[in-house]
């Protein structure tokens, strides 16, 4: 499997390549890039995975939700609004905190995503292929990334060629998914490629939520004015909007001091929502403390998501003899404005802008001798505009932040050829990562205590809970993101003084009532800056046992930056948190056997995770806290892949993961008595409530995972009949970082069919589908609240449709 490296552009390499594919009896050749250079996914010596346009609509990925079911090592949890998360065997970052990174980065068009809740802002069509590269990427991609990276490849405009395809479905749900592209060629040396598509349909649940109104463009300019020249300039621009994704109320969990994760269940359906009748019947009969109010019901009319991601790139490649050089400047842009809705939330109103500014410029050698490489210099910048009140009625943290930085590095990777068959390769990143937070941080609390003063210097007693229920008092507060805004409609209520201001930190109530408004806001005016500059390398080797088999073995070494506190007052004391490191041990075979018609990939890997950054929610100082703390974890296991093509028309696929990643070290804290944590709880330390641990599985780490496949082809004269099935199990993962029974989902059985027909030129066709064909059903996201109220979201239930495609 040693690598051509004749004078050929990437292009010609790709074509090449793709000559093999189609070979009768034989199974299809992938190209990828996932080391900046084409190549075959079976020569590409790194554990990925890779799926191609048709791949990924057989298998009905409609959103970055849908993720999870094109790997058996991804793993998405789609929190509320655009807040995705993903998780490559267990490694990821629950994306709450706009200041922290992914840990697993995504690349949209070889252009580094600087926010990872741009996946909401992914709309899969016109797509070439979508590769997962799993551990930790620190030497060849713009940005570090510790858990992995996905590439997301539109296809690219073809000079000299019109050709384009249109295709149309429609399914239950009133799902309605249109979407078409046009490759026109201009001159000899120029072609632009057009793309659009427009999905919608109602939502799952039962109150309209969880529904799918997403718009896309892309459009592509490819110039080669000589042989050695080559530019490309693309623009796209997504819109998200709907009432967004949504839980239903499941279930209460105590609020007594020691009983905390003592769990009650509402026994409403899963699919009722978070603002249906039976939902919101529980929540006007819950107290949210410690102010005693009764919660609100949620109305729908409240709920909404109005989201916008776009982006101009250039791709500048010139030929040299020695080589290829690459330059890749980008700028993109997206605005967020949205209600989310979670445990207490009713819900939480939250604006988000961004900006970003990235080029990388790479050099990859075509040298004649044993010794070639990719060289390369990136620099990223970026700014965030964040606002949110993560409104919980009685309690309403208002946040307004600017944040954002820089990164630069200069990066390379060298393979040698020791022999026709053995190969080492080299490779080293230095990173120095900036960044900057200032703004405010409020928290509004309603209080109306009992006898004893509520925290230690209150100036105040009230009799009793009865009493506190019965007075007038602003229990339920303004859901602005504007903290005056917040002050003057308490003044113009008649609940505090006039004159009163958000400095003030304290406000008596007025008109005799039972209860007062207090300010923890000692985070107005914050400001923070921090710095961090680190190498990090990979060590390989790889060796062709036959042609057609590969051995590899890898050791990398993964950072992801630290970052700052979404919070004034985090779990560390401080804004700022630490630096996350991996050190991943891998060592694999690829092969093809029985005349290119078997394929069988395995891989061992072994992980050793240090400073792991970890958000979650807590109360600190009587206010909700999302802090980051670092932790320690040992992630393991063996990945097989198996594909079959066991007659010329009959295709078997097996993907099939063993995992074993559990936390070695977490301390998570909170006020104490408030603290909700599955974890060992070790009493009060330095006036905290402190929880380890050790021992706890990772989020979104089933220990077994595995897929199945069936691809088979009835010739019918001159029509294909092609009949296709897959099934995933995964065994139980947990969900979120409270680590309670309760957020686990259970192991899970799901299957998917679809039926084509199309004529041999395949020229169009028309497909009948079903996706979770027996409606089995799973958590895939939960939220706990101070209040004790527990969301769950599940998986979509069953759905089915029809879709037709014409190619021309």
């Amino acid at each position: 499997m040693a690598q051509d490296m004749a004078t050929q552009t990437e292009a010609e390499r790709e074509a090449e390549l793709s000559e093999t594919e189609g070979v009768p009896g034989g199974l299809n050749t992938i190209i990828v890039t996932a080391q900046r250079r084409a190549e075959s996914l079976q020569d590409a010596a790194i554990p990925i995975d890779a799926l191609s346009s048709e791949k990924l609509t057989r298998a009905g990925i409609e959103s970055a939700n849908d993720l999870g079911r094109i790997s058996p090592s991804l793993g998405v949890n789609p929190g509320g609004g655009p807040l995705t998360s993903l998780f490559v065997r267990g490694v990821g970052a629950l994306t709450v905190n706009p200041l922290q990174d992914s840990g697993v980065a995504q690349n949209y068009d070889g252009v580094y995503l600087g926010r990872a809740s741009s996946a909401a802002g992914q709309n899969f069509y016109d797509m070439e292929r979508v590769e997962v590269l799993k551990g930790p990427q620190g030497t060849l991609y713009g940005r570090n990334a510790t858990g992995g990276v996905l590439n997301y490849i539109p296809m690219k405009p073809q000079v000299g060629e019109f050709s384009g395809y249109l295709q149309a479905e429609y399914g239950n749900f009133d799902k309605i998914g249109v979407q078409g592209a046009v490759n026109v060629p201009l001159t000899d040396g120029m072609a632009v490629r057009l793309a659009a598509s427009h999905q919608s349909r109602d939502g799952y649940n039962d109150d309209g939520t969880s529904d799918l109104e997403a718009t896309s463009v892309r459009a592509q300019m490819l110039m080669e004015p000589t042989d050695r020249l080559s530019l490309r300039f693309g623009f796209d621009y997504t819109s998200v909007g709907g009432k967004g994704s949504t839980g239903s109320l499941l279930g209460f969990f105590s609020n007594t001091p020691g009983q905390q994760t003592e769990f009650t269940p509402t026994g409403i359906d899963i699919d009722s929502g978070a603002c249906s009748a039976a939902s919101n019947a529980f929540r006007v009969q819950t107290f949210q403390g410690p102010s005693f109010a009764l919660l609100p019901p949620i109305s729908c009319d409240d709920l909404f998501q109005d989201l916008s991601y776009g982006g101009l790139q250039t791709e500048l490649t010139y030929e040299l003899d020695a080589g290829t050089i690459t330059i890749i400047p980008a700028w993109r842009e997206y605005s967020q404005d949205y209600t989310f809705v979670g445990p207490g939330f009713a819900p939480a109103p939250t604006q988000e802008s961004g900006e970003q500014f990235s080029i990388e410029a790479r050099f990859a050698s075509d040298f004649d001798g044993p010794v070639n490489g990719v060289f390369g210099l990136y620099y990223f910048e970026e700014e965030v505009d964040f606002a949110a009140n993560f409104y919980q009625v009685a309690v309403a943290p208002i946040q307004n932040w600017t944040n954002g930085g820089d990164s630069w590095a200069a990066f390379a990777q060298v393979t040698f050829d020791v022999t026709d068959q053995f190969r080492i390769n080299v490779g080293g990143r230095y990173t120095e990562d900036n960044k900057f937070v200032r703004g405010d941080d409020f928290a509004f609390l309603t209080i109306c205590p009992l006898e004893v003063p509520p925290f230690p210097g209150a100036p105040f007693t009230i009799p009793d809970f009865a009493g506190c229920a019965a007075q007038n008092y602003p229990a339920v507060l303004p859901p602005t993101t504007d903290p005056q805004v917040y002050i003057d409609s308490l003044i113009a209520g008649g609940f505090i003084p006039p004159g009163s201001t958000i400095n003030d930190g304290f406000y008596p109530l007025i008109n005799g009532s039972a209860g007062f408004i207090v300010d923890g806001g000692a985070g107005q005016g914050l400001t923070s800056e921090d710095s961090w500059k680190e190498p990090t390398y990979r060590v390989g080797v790889e060796y062709d046992l036959t042609p057609d088999s590969l051995l590899y073995a890898t050791y990398e070494r993964g950072y992801r930056a630290g970052g700052v506190e979404l919070a004034a007052v985090g779990a560390g004391g401080g804004l700022s948190f630490d630096p996350e490191f991996i050190d991943a041990f891998t060592i694999g075979s690829k092969n093809r056997f029985l005349g290119d018609t078997l394929q069988v990939n395995i891989e061992g890997f072994y992980w050793e995770y240090k400073g792991q950054q970890i958000t979650y929610f807590s109360t600190i100082d009587d206010a909700p806290n999302f802090g980051t703390a670092n932790g320690d974890s040992t992630i393991k296991g063996i990945d097989l892949d198996v594909l079959w093509a066991a007659t010329p028309t009959t295709t078997l696929g097996v993907k099939f993961q063993y995992l074993d990643a559990k936390l070695d070290q977490l301390t998570l804290v909170s006020d104490p008595g408030t603290g909700r944590f599955g974890c060992e709880n070790v009493g009060v330390v330095s006036g905290l409530q402190t929880f380890e641990c050790a021992g706890t599985e990772l989020l979104y780490s089933p220990e077994i995972a595995l897929d199945l496949a069936l691809e088979q082809v009835f010739v019918l004269g001159d029509f294909d009949l092609t009949f296709f099935a897959d099934a995933s199990y995964r065994s139980e993962q947990q969900t979120d970082l409270s680590f309670t029974p309760q957020t686990v989902s259970d192991e899970y059985i799901t299957a998917n069919f679809q039926l084509t027909l199309e004529p041999a030129d395949a020229v169009w066709s028309i497909s009948a589908f079903v996706n979770n064909a027996f409606d089995e059903r799973y958590l895939v996201n939960t939220n706990v609240g101070s209040s004790g109220a527990f969301y769950g979201e599940h998986n979509p239930p069953r759905t089915y449709g029809v879709r037709a495609k014409i190619d021309f």
